[in-house]
């Protein structure tokens, strides 16, 4: 079964992506008055979003905070089973992703029909999400490599089964960076790449500037988040998202990066 898993992230759904072929039908889908705002926060664990999507949150305007819907990656498999992936209706796909944030009272009037989603293997289905919602907005966190490695490598995921294992781990970022790299070239205006070391260095200037392509009012409070009581998260950083933002030193997985030596010639986003 681990193993099964593991080779559905690393092996499967990318090909899977890959074959997807929209029905023709398609192109008379009217995207132009499309009310609903989905963010998607994506990247790898340990990028920092968790604090992201609370700093996008808790400015002037709240909004719902979605944290890991899992609404993707729940319907994909559903529809691997049903044989339809390689010729997708995109029309029924997002009737049933709307009722399922529906379900989740994301998507509601008085918060102008934003909210966010941070379950952070949506990367896979950027190419979705941009069929889907015409007014969606995609952060793409990103971190130093060797920190994200090795904080996921000593951190306990039971839902990651790619997490366990450092071939795994790399194989997995590496398709990451992958798609992101494609799908910035196809859709240059739906990602915003965000760092999290200039983040936390200069969190005001960069928030400012998250907050403007999220098209949200920017104030003190966005990075006031931790003041919120209706704050929770249920993802490895819920302490951190108590306090203010700190500066997490980078160099402190460095005398690990001996040991990842080989990896240097395999993987040109890890040097």
């Amino acid at each position: 079964m681990f193993y099964r898993e593991v080779d559905y992230w690393i092996n499967k759904l990318p090909r899977l992506i890959e074959s997807i072929n929209f029905r023709k039908s398609n192109k008379n889908y009217e995207k132009n008055d499309d009310k609903i705002k989905p963010i998607f926060i994506v990247g790898v664990p340990r990028c920092g979003s968790t604090l992201i999507e609370k700093v996008v949150a808790s400015g002037a305007k709240h909004i719902p905070i979605g944290e890991e819907t899992d609404v993707l990656r729940n319907l994909v498999p559903q529809m691997i089973k049903q044989n339809s992936f390689s010729n997708l209706d995109i029309k029924d796909l997002k009737k049933k992703i709307i009722k399922k944030f529906y379900q989740k009272e994301l998507i509601q009037e008085k918060y102008d029909y934003i909210f966010t989603d941070k379950s952070l293997d949506n990367f896979f289905y950027i190419g979705l999400i941009y069929e889907m919602f015409p007014n969606a907005k995609v952060i793409n966190c990103k971190r130093d490599p060797l920190s994200q490695i090795m904080s996921i490598f000593k951190t306990i995921f039971r839902t990651i089964p790619w997490g366990h294992d450092l071939e795994h781990i790399f194989k997995y970022m590496d398709i990451y960076h992958g798609m992101i790299k494609n799908y910035k070239r196809k859709f240059p205006n739906l990602i915003y790449d965000l760092d999290y070391q200039d983040f936390v260095n200069n969190p005001e200037a960069e928030s400012k500037k998250l907050l403007k392509f999220c098209n949200l009012p920017w104030d003190k409070k966005c990075l006031e988040y931790y003041k919120r009581k209706d704050i929770i998260s249920k993802t490895a950083s819920k302490l951190q998202i108590k306090n203010a933002i700190y500066k997490d030193s980078r160099n402190k997985y460095l005398p690990y990066k001996e040991f990842l030596y080989k990896y240097r010639s395999q993987y040109d986003w890890f040097k």
